[in-house]
C-alpha cells in the first residue's frame, strides 16, 4: 500500500527524528581542507561508526564503513526499483563545530531569539521565522554553528529508515543509503564507493529551507596565483626590491567588488578570495571561481590570466604563475537530460503539502560530483537556515517535513504519475 505523508508532527511524535539530530551536532565532525587524509579529519569516523551502529539497529543490510570514512547500507525494497539517498557527516571549515550545544525555543511566538555570546535571530533579517510561529526552533548558543547542514539531512534519511520499518506495509523499492565525509571542502564524491551503491539515481538531502529543490548548481574552479619577486634588505631595497605581498595586494585590489559574493545574487557568477599565505619573497593568493554558465566560468578564468599577465608588464622583475583546477560543475548539464528525476522529487515535495520551489544552488552539493560521475543526483531540502557559523538555526518541523518528503517521495520513485 502507499501513503501520503503530510503530517511533519506525527513523523516527530512517532520517531527518533529529534534526539536523533540532537545526538548528532553534538559529535564534532568539521573537516579540514589543508589535510591530504580520507576523511580530511579522524573525528568524522565518531559520527561515522553511530551511524553505522544505528543502522544495523535499524535491520538494514549490507552496512559498511570503509576506511575512508563513507558508510553504506540498504533497505530491501517490496517492490522492484532501487533509490539512492545521500547525506554528509562534516561540518563546514569556517566556523568552529566543538562542543556544539543546541538550544531549543520552544512554541515560538514570533520576534527576536536570544541565542547566546551577544547573538540573536531577528525575522527582520531571517524571514523564514515568520513561517515558523508556534515551532520549537533549534539554535546554538552562539560560540559555534549548529550543524544542521547537514546532520538535519542525515538525521531525516534515518528517520525515514525508521519509519518504514515500523511500517512494513508500506510499498518502496530498494534503498540505498550513504553517509559522506569532507563535502563541505568539495571532497565528498571523491572516493563514494559506487560499486557498493549500485542504483540508477539517487537525491542528497543537503538543501536549505522546507519546500527548496535544487536540479542546478554553480560549476566552480579554484585558482592559486603564485607571486615571487626580489627580496633585497629593507634598508637598501630602493629600485631593488619587488614586493611579492605588495603586488598580491594589487591583484586583489583590482578584482571587481561587483563579482565578488558580496556584490552578487540568484546567477551571477563571482571571484572569492580564501587565503594569502607567504611572505615578500614569495606568495599564494588561493581563490575560488563560480558560476552557473561552463563557458562564462572558464572566461573568468582567462581574466585572471590576463590580470596576472598585466601585472608582469608593469612589473618585468615579478613572476607570477596562475593555476586553476576544476572542483564539480553545474549538475544542471546532466540533469536536463533527465527530467523526470527532478519532477518526481517535485511531486513527493508537494505531496507534504509545500509549493516547490526550484532554486538554483550558489554553491554545490555532493550531487554536483556524483552527477558528473554518472549518478543523476538532485537535492532536497533539509530545512536549515544561516549554514557555517553561529547563528544557523533548524525548526522541528523542519525536520519533519523533510522526512515527510522522503517518505513520499520512494514510494513515488518508479511509478507512474496520479493525474
Amino acid at each position: 500500500m502507499s501513503r501520503v505523508f503530510d503530517d511533519p508532527r506525527a513523523v516527530l511524535d512517532s520517531t527518533d527524528l529529534l534526539d536523533r539530530f540532537l545526538r548528532y551536532v553534538r559529535i564534532d565532525t568539521q573537516s579540514d581542507e589543508s589535510s591530504d587524509s580520507c576523511p580530511s579529519t579522524a573525528k568524522q569516523f565518531d559520527l561515522a561508526r553511530l551511524l553505522e551502529e544505528e543502522l544495523r539497529s535499524l535491520g538494514l543490510d549490507d552496512v559498511v564503513l570503509d576506511d575512508n570514512g563513507y558508510v553504506t547500507a540498504r533497505l530491501p525494497g517490496t517492490r522492484e526499483g532501487r533509490i539512492g539517498l545521500v547525506a554528509h557527516m562534516d561540518t563546514a571549515p569556517q566556523f568552529t563545530g566543538t562542543g556544539v550545544d543546541p538550544q531549543l525555543h520552544e512554541d515560538y511566538s514570533g520576534g527576536p531569539i536570544e541565542i547566546g555570546n551577544g547573538l540573536r535571530l531577528d525575522p527582520e533579517d531571517n524571514p523564514e521565522l515568520e513561517q515558523c510561529i508556534g515551532d520549537t526552533i533549534v539554535t546554538t548558543d552562539g560560540t559555534t554553528l549548529l550543524g544542521a547542514d547537514d546532520k538535519a539531512g542525515v538525521a531525516a534519511i534515518m528517520s525515514l529508515l525508521e519509519v518504514l520499518q515500523q511500517n512494513p506495509e508500506i510499498e518502496r523499492p530498494t534503498i540505498l543509503v550513504g553517509f559522506t565525509p569532507d563535502e563541505e571542502i568539495g571532497r565528498g564524491a571523491h572516493r563514494f564507493p559506487f560499486e557498493r551503491f549500485g542504483v540508477p539515481a539517487a537525491f542528497t538531502v543537503d538543501g536549505g529551507f522546507p519546500g527548496e529543490m535544487n536540479v542546478e548548481t554553480f560549476s566552480a574552479d579554484k585558482a592559486r596565483l603564485t607571486f615571487e619577486g626580489v627580496s633585497v634588505h629593507p634598508g637598501r631595497a630602493y629600485g631593488k626590491m619587488v614586493n611579492a605581498l605588495t603586488w598580491a595586494g594589487k591583484f586583489l585590489a583590482r578584482l571587481p567588488l561587483t563579482e565578488a559574493p558580496e556584490g552578487t545574487r540568484d546567477r551571477e557568477g563571482f571571484y572569492h578570495p580564501l587565503a594569502v599565505s607567504g611572505d615578500a619573497a614569495a606568495c599564494h593568493v588561493d581563490l575560488i571561481v563560480r558560476d552557473f554558465d561552463d563557458d562564462t566560468l572558464a572566461e573568468r578564468g582567462r581574466r585572471l590570466v590576463t590580470m596576472a599577465e598585466g601585472l608582469r608588464a608593469e612589473e618585468p622583475r615579478l613572476k607570477v604563475e596562475v593555476e586553476i583546477s576544476e572542483q564539480y560543475r553545474n549538475m544542471a548539464n546532466d540533469l536536463r537530460d533527465r527530467p523526470e528525476i527532478g519532477e518526481v522529487l517535485e511531486r513527493a515535495i508537494a505531496a507534504t503539502g509545500l509549493q516547490p520551489r526550484v532554486v538554483p544552488i550558489r554553491g554545490g552539493t555532493d550531487g554536483s560530483q556524483l552527477t558528473a560521475k554518472g549518478l543523476p543526483t538532485p537535492n532536497l531540502f533539509a530545512g536549515g537556515v544561516n549554514f557555517h557559523g553561529p547563528q544557523e538555526w533548524i525548526s522541528t518541523r523542519a525536520l519533519g517535513l523533510t522526512t515527510c518528503a522522503l517518505l513520499n517521495l520512494v514510494q513515488m520513485w518508479g511509478q507512474p504519475a496520479r493525474v
